[in-house]
Formats: structure tokens, C-alpha cells, sequence
């Protein structure tokens, strides 16, 4: 009896043990498949956002993602970590897992661990269900790390191996990316009008037909863009493809110079309830059409009608880049065509505290221009007036790009009685005027008469030498400069050919650094005579005394920060134990 009840105890302390066993194992079990689940939940959240973003962008591979996106890829690549490292054993979701980390890597642009991780899925597990589409997404990322020749390899052989893939030409169209990387626009219209002939799908003939279109156009063959662009169907239920096809033929029109079909057609987008959500995209493009038609004041009125309800309370927060440019642009016509500079600096003011950055960065520009030029009006230094021309000439060129204006502050500047006809401004800026009147103003006969008085007034300076390059002359002008140079160069010879008559170089290039101390070849000239007496002759005090010249004469040049300096207390380091010998003998021949 007893031995019965002891053999139901250890059957009964068996079971509880099964059952415990059984509770870790099926707990483990739980927790190893609930993170892969929520790797993959987490993943497919990140997805559905960033497709979004994706199918604004449809002619690229990948777009970078935003933080909140990013960092939903970042938890499923932690997650999948840890269903591969912490349960190491339980193999049976790995393959799922690394598919799953090399596609969040993809998204998140990390190309190179995308591909190791996708190619460690291919290795360890060939026969996972994942591995055609694994091979896709190693083909994609070396087309954005730029490895053509392997993205190419792989492509065709998807093509070859899983032809299933291709239904949409997805993978056809990837060749295209690798033509246009290539620089190769002919081949890629070839690889698109041949998938044009086996799609099926109205979307994807309408994707192809526009990028074939938008190819041509970049080729410059307008006629043959416009042409499919004009006849390509319209669809009711692709407002997005038919406004880029209306857009893209807007833009051909302006190409070829036909802007009034241009503005007809913006006109006709306009009315079009389909393109509601591109009302400001079109209204800046007919702003833009008409500034061509120099129809000042409508493209003005398109403008405003873009930027309206916006003023200095609430410009910071509105979001929409089109009104930033369209402030920016109304900035240009006001600065540009009425001078009205006060007016321009209220509509950069605007554009450049919008969230727009590039237009937000180009209105600082324009504004710190518009600052620099009235300081510089401001300044009242009558000794350095010739210069604080000049460089409001400058400033009207290069930062507010007027030529115009350029030009005739410029040209006041040499025709004021007042100025210093001596100065080196003047040749200058009869040079600028010049280059400004032929490229600018498409003036080529007063450019050359411009250049002609710079060579006969200027007749040695390294301006009469450029103007004579500008007009494509054969050059007779021998400047100062090249003066100096030709000298430097006699010296060198001396130096190192004609004998090696040391001595004679060191006063030669010392002759140089006396007739010509304003200009830059001064202190290399004079580093030059003081290194040969240093190094060659070992005349030490003739040495020392070059140096400490060159550091006294041209402190900021690099002859002395880093030639001189350097050596200079060699030499003096030298003649302290040259010094210190003289001690040494005289004592002792005292004693």
C-alpha cells in the first residue's frame, strides 16, 4: 500500500514537473515569437509612413526618412537583433529576422549593412522564402552606393531566375537608373520604350511614357517630348501623373520659347478641379512665364495672389515653400527691375523667415548684400572713396547680380574728375566693365573699345595684359609683374645652372625683393638669397640677418611663419656654439 502511494507521489511530482517544463519552454517560445512579431508590426507602421513619402518621389530608389520613421526602423533592427543573438537556438525565425533588418537598413539609406545583412540571409539560408526578393534589395542598394557593374550582374539576374518579379517592370526600370548614372539617357529611353511595349498596366505605361518624355526633353529634343507628352492620355483616377505630364509640358513650351502656349496651358491647369492641390505650383510657374514675357506687373499680381493672408505674424509658421519663392521672386523684381530696394528687402525679409531653407539661406544673402551696399553708400572716408566704389561695383555684380547696375557704377567711377586716375581701381574696373558690357550687356564692340583704352592708358599693368587676353590678341603687354618674375627666374639660373654662381644669385634675388617689395614675389625672392647663404655659402650672420629681415618686412607671409623662423634659430643655435668655441680657444691660449 505504501509502495503504491509513493509510486503515485512520483508520478504525480513527474507531471508537475512535465507541466513546468512545459509552462519555460512555451513562455520562451511566446516571448521569442512576440519579438519577431513586434519587429515585424513595428516595420510594417514604418513602411506604410514612409511609402507615402516614397510615391511622391516615384522616379527615385529610396528617400531618406524622416526622424519619427527612422527611428521606428532603428527598433526593428534592435528587435531582430535580438531574436537572432538572445535566442540563438530557435533558428526556426532567423531568416525572417535578417530579411527584416536588411530591409530596415535599406529604408533607413545604410546601404553597406543592408547588404551584409541581406547577403548573410542568402549564405546561411538559400532556401528561405525571402531570397529572390533579398537579391532585389541588393541590387537596389548597390545602385545607390554606385556599384553599376554589380547592381547590373544581379538585375539581369533576376530577370533571368525570377522572371515573376518583373511583373510591373519594376525591376526593368531599375536598368534605367543604372543608364542615367552612366550618364547614358539614349540607352535608358531604349530600356523604357521597350517595357512600354509589355506593360500592361495603365499606371505603369503612364510612369514610363513621362520619364521618356522627361528624358527627351533633357536630351533637348523637345519635338519628340512634346509630342508624346501632348497625345499621352489624362486619367481621371491619376491626377498626380496627369499634372506632372501637364507640368512637364509647360516646361518644354518654355523651352522652345512658346510661351504663350505655356501660359494657355497654365491657364487650363488652373481650371482643371483634378489639380486643386497643385494651385500654387501652377500659379508660380505663369508667375515665372510672364517675368519672361516681361509682363512685370501681371507676374506681380500672380504672386501676391500666391502670398496672400501671409504677413510678418504669421510668416514663420506657414509651411508652404511655393509662397517662400514667390516672395523671393517679387524681392527680385523690385530689387531688379524698380530698384525699389526698400520695397525688395520687405519681401526677402518675408521669404527668409519662412521654413523654406533654400529660399530662407538665398533672401539672407540678398538682404546681407543690400547691408553691405548701404554701409558701404554710408561711408564717408574721402581718401579711400575710389576703393569703396569699386567695391559697391562688386557688390552689384557678384552678390546682387545687376549687371547693369555694375556697369555704370563702374564706368562713373573712371569718368569722376575727382578720382585718382593713377589708382589701381581704375584699370580694374575698366576691365570689369568691359568683361560686364560683352558677356552682360552682349555689347562686343564697346567691350573691345573698353579693353583698347585700358591697354593704351594702362599700358603696364596686369590689366592692359588682361584685357588683351580678353579679346583673344596675341599678348605684347610685359607687366611689372612679369617684369619680377623674369628677374626671379635669372636669379634661379644663377643658382642652380650658369656655373652655380652662388654669390651672384644671392644678390640677385636680393635685387628682386629691393625693386619689387610691394608685391608677393618679395618674400619668396628674399627667402630665396637668405636660404643659399644659409645652406650653400653657411654664411651664417648673412643668413641670420635675411631672416630676421624677411620677419620684419612680411610677418604674415609664410615665408617667415614657416621658413624663416624655423631656420633663423638654426642659425642662431649655430653661431652660439660657434660663439662659444672662440670663448673656449681664446682661454685657453690666454693660459
Amino acid at each position: 500500500m505504501n509502495h503504491l502511494k509513493k509510486s503515485k507521489n512520483k508520478l504525480i511530482a513527474l507531471t508537475c514537473l512535465v507541466c513546468m517544463v512545459g509552462v519555460v519552454f512555451f513562455l520562451q517560445c511566446s516571448a521569442y515569437f512576440n519579438t519577431y512579431y513586434n519587429a515585424d508590426l513595428t516595420f510594417r507602421q514604418a513602411y506604410a509612413a514612409h511609402e507615402k513619402i516614397l510615391k511622391l518621389y516615384p522616379d527615385s530608389i529610396v528617400v531618406t526618412p524622416p526622424d519619427d520613421i527612422s527611428s521606428k526602423y532603428e527598433r526593428v533592427i534592435e528587435k531582430s537583433i535580438k531574436v537572432i543573438d538572445v535566442y540563438s537556438k530557435r533558428i526556426k525565425w532567423h531568416d525572417d529576422a535578417l530579411f527584416l533588418m536588411g530591409k530596415a537598413y535599406f529604408y533607413k539609406k545604410m546601404m553597406s549593412k543592408a547588404i551584409g545583412r541581406l547577403t548573410q540571409l542568402q549564405k546561411e539560408f538559400p532556401s528561405s522564402p525571402f531570397i529572390p526578393e533579398s537579391y532585389l534589395y541588393v541590387a537596389k542598394a548597390y545602385i545607390e552606393t554606385d556599384e553599376l557593374v554589380k547592381a547590373e550582374d544581379m538585375i539581369h539576374m533576376i530577370l533571368e531566375k525570377y522572371p515573376y518579379l518583373n511583373k510591373d517592370q519594376s525591376i526593368s526600370l531599375l536598368l534605367v537608373d543604372i543608364s542615367l548614372r552612366r550618364e547614358g539617357r539614349a540607352q535608358a529611353i531604349a530600356i523604357l520604350e521597350k517595357a512600354l511595349k509589355s506593360a500592361k498596366s495603365e499606371e505603369v505605361r503612364l510612369d514610363l511614357l513621362l520619364r521618356v518624355a522627361v528624358l527627351y526633353s533633357e536630351l533637348k529634343q523637345y519635338d519628340r517630348a512634346i509630342s508624346i507628352l501632348e497625345t499621352a492620355p489624362r486619367k481621371k483616377k491619376y491626377p498626380l501623373k496627369s499634372y506632372k505630364m501637364d507640368d512637364a509640358l509647360v516646361n518644354c513650351y518654355i523651352e522652345i520659347d512658346s510661351l504663350q502656349k505655356a501660359i494657355e496651358l497654365c491657364d487650363k491647369m488652373y481650371s482643371n478641379g483634378r489639380y486643386y492641390n497643385y494651385i500654387d505650383k501652377i500659379l508660380f510657374q505663369k508667375g515665372l512665364i510672364l517675368e519672361k514675357m516681361s509682363r512685370i506687373d501681371e507676374a506681380i499680381a500672380v504672386y501676391e495672389r500666391i502670398t496672400a493672408g501671409i504677413d510678418s505674424s504669421n510668416v514663420a509658421s506657414d509651411t508652404s515653400s511655393i509662397a517662400a519663392k514667390a516672395f523671393y521672386q517679387l524681392g527680385l523684381i523690385y530689387q531688379k527691375k524698380f530698384k525699389n530696394y526698400d520695397k525688395a528687402e520687405t519681401m526677402f525679409t518675408m521669404a527668409s523667415n519662412m521654413r523654406d531653407s533654400v529660399c530662407a539661406e538665398n533672401a539672407g544673402i540678398r538682404l546681407s548684400a543690400m547691408e553691405k551696399l548701404r554701409l558701404l553708400r554710408d561711408d564717408k572716408n574721402d581718401s579711400l572713396k575710389t576703393e569703396t566704389d569699386f567695391k559697391i561695383g562688386e557688390v552689384f555684380l557678384f552678390e546682387l547680380d545687376e549687371p547693369d547696375s555694375a556697369y555704370n557704377q563702374f564706368m562713373a567711377l573712371i569718368s569722376d574728375e575727382s578720382e585718382e586716375n593713377d589708382s589701381v581701381y581704375i584699370p580694374k574696373a575698366l576691365c570689369m566693365a568691359a568683361i560686364i558690357a560683352r558677356d552682360g550687356l552682349k555689347d562686343t564692340a564697346r567691350a573691345d573699345s573698353i579693353f583698347n583704352v585700358v591697354i593704351d592708358s594702362y599700358p603696364l599693368s596686369e590689366f592692359a595684359k588682361k584685357a588683351q587676353e580678353e579679346m583673344d590678341v596675341a599678348v605684347t603687354i610685359k607687366t611689372v609683374r612679369d617684369s619680377a618674375i623674369e628677374a626671379y627666374r635669372d636669379a634661379e639660373k644663377l643658382l642652380y645652372y650658369d656655373k652655380a654662381d652662388v654669390k651672384a644669385a644671392v644678390q640677385a634675388f636680393y635685387d628682386v625683393y629691393r625693386k619689387y617689395p610691394d608685391m608677393d614675389i618679395a618674400p619668396k625672392s628674399l627667402f630665396a638669397a637668405a636660404w643659399a647663404a644659409d645652406v650653400i655659402l653657411q654664411k651664417n650672420v648673412t643668413a641670420k640677418s635675411l631672416y630676421e629681415r624677411i620677419c620684419e618686412n612680411y610677418p604674415e607671409s609664410q615665408y617667415c611663419t614657416q621658413e624663416a623662423r624655423p631656420r633663423l634659430k638654426i642659425v642662431m643655435d649655430t653661431l652660439g656654439a660657434l660663439e662659444k668655441n672662440r670663448e673656449k680657444k681664446k682661454t685657453k691660449n690666454q693660459r
